[in-house]
């Protein structure tokens, strides 16, 4: 019997690995989001997120996007490097529709908002957060998160979903090495994405109908935004007042239709110069900026398998 309990005890230590090495195959990696256009024509229109808690003061400041990809320091964890391995065996991967995630990172400069909604600043790509709800606002999706900056968490701050990716898991899985070459990765799409706007933008300025088509693309946004808040008035108005707000949502749906019809003849006019001068525009993928960056970041993907979009 005592023989028997020893044998336990000694070998107990040794199956540990084994043990580990049967945490079962990792699922396909998540697919790579669709890219969004850098210049979208008929943007959404938008307002300040709706107020969902009480105001927090945050303590993120306001980011300048640095010259170099040097990641930021690394949030609090405790993964030594011997004990570094591949995200997927963590339970990381890209959060799916129906996944909860965990934690996100910036992919491009993101603003974030107060929790009541105010924008109170913004930071570069390649900032780690952790996740903490989702919401919905005039918007459009929203995550509730804590930022991490310079290692240390702001309070709960508010960030548009099309600036981050989220994952599974916690990132406190992660190793220093793993967490580091997250945040160049994505500090490097960052800078990508604000050189292309700002090429993009500079061809367009090139256009002789570009002035006049983005104020008609201007009024009849703003008019939009206008409408809605009047529909809103109506929904929560008495019977009187919501005759009257009926009237002049009336009066606007017949303006919106003269300002939509001058907007569309912009726009073709904005649209066929581009393409008949199409070979006097750069193209941003063409320029040696983004082409350096790019291969920075081809050389980083293979060393966070899973992570990299």
């Amino acid at each position: 019997m005592v023989i028997g309990t020893c044998g336990v005890y000694v070998a107990a230590p040794l199956a540990r690995p084994l043990v580990a090495a049967l945490k079962g195959s990792a699922p396909a990696e998540g697919r790579r989001p669709e890219s969004q256009g850098a210049l979208a024509l008929k943007p959404v229109p938008s307002r300040v997120p709706e107020v969902v808690k009480p105001p927090v003061k945050p303590a993120a400041q306001e980011l300048c996007a640095a010259d170099a990809p040097a990641p930021r320091d690394t949030p609090q964890q405790v993964v030594r490097p011997d004990e570094e391995q591949p995200p997927a065996l963590n339970g990381i991967f890209l959060a799916q529709r129906g996944d909860k995630p965990g934690w996100g990172v910036t992919h491009q400069r993101a603003s974030y908002y107060t929790l009541e909604g105010a924008r109170v600043g913004g930071v570069a790509g390649g900032v780690i957060l952790e996740y903490r709800n989702a919401h919905t606002s005039s918007k459009g999706g929203m995550v509730e998160c804590v930022i991490y900056e310079n290692g240390s968490p702001s309070a709960p701050l508010l960030v548009s979903t099309k600036d981050v990716f989220l994952f599974t898991g916690t990132f406190r899985k992660l190793s220093e090495r793993q967490i580091k070459d997250v945040q160049a990765y994505y500090a490097l799409s960052g800078k990508i994405a604000s050189r292309k706007t700002e090429l993009l933008q500079a061809a367009a300025a090139k256009n002789p109908h570009f002035a006049v088509y983005n104020a008609a693309h201007t009024a009849l946004m703003a008019h939009i935004e206008s409408a809605k808040e009047l529909a809103g008035k109506r929904d929560r108005a008495t019977e009187l007042e919501k005759t009257q707000l009926e009237d002049r949502l009336r009066e606007m749906k017949i303006a919106e239709t003269r300002l939509r019809t001058e907007y569309d003849a912009q726009l073709l006019k904005f649209r066929t110069w581009k393409q008949e001068h199409a070979n006097e525009i750069a193209k941003p993928e063409n320029d040696p900026d983004v082409k350096k960056w790019m291969q920075e970041m081809a050389a980083l993907r293979p060393r966070i398998p899973g992570l990299a979009y």
